[in-house]
């Protein structure tokens, strides 16, 4: 499996944790459980490495490293920090409402809170991800045999060998099955969005996909049901129009539903590298990948035009309303578009830190969650004069 796309947002994560274990000579000797061990309260959780940002009817929540999740009540300008169970990183975070919210991350974990971020629990983690995983593939690989078994003896060579070629890609999934519940929760959630209080989508890498109808009470596998035979990574979800989803993810993989995940079909990409993320506007959609490649639609999906953004660096999040777009990504890139989603001007943020989500906040001004923690921008991507800081004393990091 080509590993190009890796994981959405893991860019900035891979490197940074690679460099804090490779300092620190007594981490083997002193390992917790990033499951099992709480977030600890620190006075930086705001420059720390963030991932995502997600607007709660007005106020502010975002994740990241450590377990690190802050909410703001006033524009991004001042934040708290929530008790989290887990010190394991966090890439993505939704809220349905102003106290219902969803937090994905590694270790196929899943945290929900029920009072606008100030507390989390832990629904669903990586064990329980590798249980489920296994079960749906001996499932699928029992089909598949008993397929094979049926067509055996057509005539027809083409459905002998579409037959023989499930069973082969039920195998291997099978293998990779067991061999994920035998090595441990390893596999991150990359995207989690929920349409009502009950349903919910989480998706992740190596095709990863757990869908909830009950508030995340019970997740259950859905990665069975979506064409990917290949479980290539699947970086991001998005609601398009009133009905569909949207996945997207490495080498091109666009996946749809036009019934909000019941079925699911493949569309066409413009581009073959990996796929970070779509964002919708009314009849109008972007797509946004490696090397600054992006693309808008106007007939949702069928047909795209590649946008000359004049950005070269890898965009990983982005955000639109009814004034335009702004999608944000490595090395301080930042590009906006107009009110059509046309005229791209592209900058960098001083500093050149990256970016991985961008949310534009009730103010006007658009706050961007990254390497730096969190930073404050105009729509023009310039750093405002006053930046973000915790509100209220914290422990030391």
């Amino acid at each position: 499996m080509s590993m190009q796309g890796s994981e959405r947002k893991r860019l900035f994560a891979g490197l940074i944790f690679t460099g804090v274990l490779a300092t620190s000579p007594a981490t083997s000797a002193q390992w917790q459980d990033p499951l099992e061990t709480s977030a600890m309260a620190s006075n930086k959780a705001h420059q720390s490495l963030l991932l995502d940002v997600a607007d709660r009817e007005g106020d502010i929540v975002s994740v990241g490293a450590h377990g690190h999740i802050i909410v703001s009540e006033d524009n991004g300008f001042t934040w708290e920090q929530g008790r989290v169970p887990v010190t394991t990183t966090l890439t993505a975070v939704d809220f349905y409402g102003i106290d219902k919210g969803w937090a994905v991350g590694h270790d196929g974990v899943i945290l929900n809170s029920v009072d606008g971020g100030k507390s989390w629990v832990k629904q669903f983690d990586g064990f329980k991800a590798n249980e489920a995983m296994l079960v749906s593939a001996r499932n699928n690989l029992n089909i598949a045999e008993e397929r094979a078994q049926v067509v055996e003896g057509s005539e027809s060579d083409l459905e002998v060998d579409q037959a023989m070629m499930a069973l082969e890609n039920a195998e291997f999934a099978f293998q990779d099955a067991e061999y994920d519940l035998e090595t441990g929760s390893t596999k991150p959630f990359l995207d989690v969005y929920f349409w009502s209080a009950k349903d919910g989508i989480a998706v992740g890498a190596y095709g990863m996909a757990f869908q909830t109808m009950d508030g995340g009470q019970e997740w259950f596998e859905i990665s069975s049901r979506l064409p990917n035979p290949d479980r290539l990574h699947l970086n991001a979800i998005t609601r398009v129009g009133d009905y569909s989803l949207t996945i997207v993810g490495e080498m091109g993989l666009i996946l749809r539903s036009d019934d909000m995940g019941e079925t699911w079909n493949s569309q066409i990409a413009p581009y073959d590298g990996s796929l970070f993320g779509l964002i919708d506007e009314g009849n109008t959609q972007i797509l946004f990948a490696l090397r600054g490649h992006t693309y808008r639609s106007t007939d949702d999906g069928i047909t795209w035009t590649a946008l000359d953004t004049g950005a070269e660096q890898t965009l990983l999040g982005g955000y639109s309303s009814q004034g335009g777009a702004m999608l944000v990504g490595n090395g301080g890139s930042v590009v906006t578009l107009n009110a059509k989603f046309e005229a791209p001007e592209s900058t960098i943020i001083t500093g050149r830190t990256g970016a991985a989500a961008v949310l534009r906040s009730e103010a006007g001004h658009y706050i961007i969650a990254g390497e730096a923690g969190i930073q404050l921008v105009d729509k023009e991507g310039k750093l405002l004069q006053q930046q973000a800081e915790m509100n209220g004393e914290k422990g030391d990091e």
